[in-house]
């Protein structure tokens, strides 16, 4: 089992980027993807190269330029979070799942959002499995172990037993974003 101690690495959620359309492409390389088993909702997995891999930031840079992009649908998800707890607490009805949204980090400093199936939550503790394919980083698997706490958490989703999906306000926001830079193109 693998522990993340809260992911302490956090920076400020300051405005949107100014430049922010040229740079998304580069951000989204499986940063976030759809719970592998909620693949008939919505939500699709975007592969392209982040920011870091094509060599023009740091690991570090591109994760701060990342949560200064969704640092307002993160704020929502993080409002909303008690309620949805509240919810999985009160057991949820057949077919549906729960996911905390978390970040795993490699030893180089490569991250990752991911999709965590919440099976335990305790005080300000999460335990719950690894439900999406992981592209980026190396160090974690689909279907592995993760415990860390609320402090780590990006983003919540319920996903109905017919696919439709409930929260997930960072990976919205992220299909949007896509969306609208491809008009751009």
């Amino acid at each position: 089992m693998e522990y993340l101690s809260g992911l302490t690495i956090r920076f400020s959620a300051a405005a949107m980027l100014p430049h922010r359309t040229a740079f998304f492409p580069l951000l989204l390389a499986s940063l976030y993807g759809a719970p592998a088993l909620a693949q008939q909702a919505a939500d699709r997995p975007v592969t392209v190269a982040t920011a870091a891999e094509a060599g023009s930031v740091a690991p570090a840079q591109s994760m701060a330029l990342f949560d200064q992009l969704i640092a307002k649908p993160m704020q929502e998800a993080l409002r909303t979070l008690p309620q949805a707890r509240k919810r999985f607490e009160a057991g949820l009805k057949p077919g549906e799942a729960f996911y905390l949204t978390t970040r795993v980090v490699d030893a180089d400093g490569r991250f990752e959002q991911v999709f965590v199936q919440v099976t335990q939550w305790e005080d300000t503790y999460v335990q719950g499995t690894i439900a999406n394919t992981l592209q980026t980083v190396q160090s974690y698997t689909t279907g592995q172990t993760l415990e860390f706490t609320t402090k780590a958490v990006y983003d919540w989703t319920i996903v109905r037993a017919d696919g439709s999906e409930e929260g997930n306000y960072v990976g919205k926001f992220l299909d949007i974003q896509s969306r609208l830079d491809r008009l751009g193109e």
